[in-house]
């Protein structure tokens, strides 16, 4: 995964990048206006950052990817598995995962630890832009989206590219049993009687599962919780900092 596009520290994948039809970022806290602790790049309303630097946040993320906010979707976000077709700009009620085909239209997912998901179907022009915490991966929403991309567009699974943004990663990702249990062996780390989820690692395997080819997955590497300095984390943090934003559009 490679950065940047602006002054902005935007990453973006080299995956996806190789491929036309679409475009996307990810965004990092860094370029922004808005004070500690949303410092600075804050893109979430709901976090008690002031609103007015809240839009001019958003403002810059967009120009850097030559977009608007008012053209963007985006789901309310209930870590749950519901996943809405898209066909006009909007915010979706309990909303997790966006699908579209129409052009111009970002489909936004706003994190600060949970994994942001892109899923590109080049031949049929189909994108989908996920948020993946634990929840709702246990959930399916992976898979869901992969079904309704299948079932709805025709999208071949083999065909698929998608790019795993900045999340949490074990290293950082310590967890109880009653989540650790909800995984296979394969994804948890034990360290001193200590459990670590590898959720990227998880969302690999449920991709592949689907029918996607390895070789289709990028995955960031990015930590939220270790770089404190590139990113919110809702972990490190304990709750009190800002959001950054994953978008994708069909061009």
């Amino acid at each position: 995964m490679a950065d940047t596009l602006t002054d902005l520290i935007v990453y973006q994948s080299s995956l996806l990048n190789s491929r036309n039809g679409s475009c996307h970022g990810f965004s990092t806290r860094a370029g922004g206006v808005s004070n500690s602790p949303y410092n600075t790049l804050n893109l979430g309303l709901s976090v008690g950052d002031i609103p007015e630097n809240v839009h001019k946040n958003r403002e810059l993320f967009f120009q850097a990817l030559k977009s608007d906010p008012q053209q963007s979707a985006q789901g309310i976000q209930v870590h749950g598995n519901t996943i809405q077709i898209v066909d006009h700009p909007g915010v979706f009620p309990a909303t997790d995962a966006l699908i579209t085909i129409r052009k111009n239209i970002p489909l936004v997912i706003k994190t600060a630890d949970c994994a942001p998901v892109i899923l590109f179907e080049p031949e049929q022009g189909v994108i989908a832009a996920v948020h993946a915490g634990w929840r709702s991966v246990v959930k399916g929403i992976l898979e869901n989206t992969i079904r309704i991309m299948v079932r709805d567009f025709n999208c071949n699974p083999e065909n698929i590219k998608s790019a795993i943004g900045p999340s949490i990663r074990s290293c950082c990702y310590e967890v109880k049993n009653d989540v650790s249990s909800r995984f296979p062996d394969d994804v948890i780390l034990w360290e001193n009687s200590k459990s670590y989820l590898d959720i990227p690692k998880a969302i690999q395997l449920r991709l592949i599962d689907q029918g996607m080819q390895i070789e289709n997955i990028d995955d960031s590497q990015l930590c939220t919780a270790c770089n404190e300095k590139l990113f919110f984390s809702h972990r490190r943090d304990k709750g009190k900092t800002g959001r950054m934003m994953m978008a994708v559009y069909l061009t």
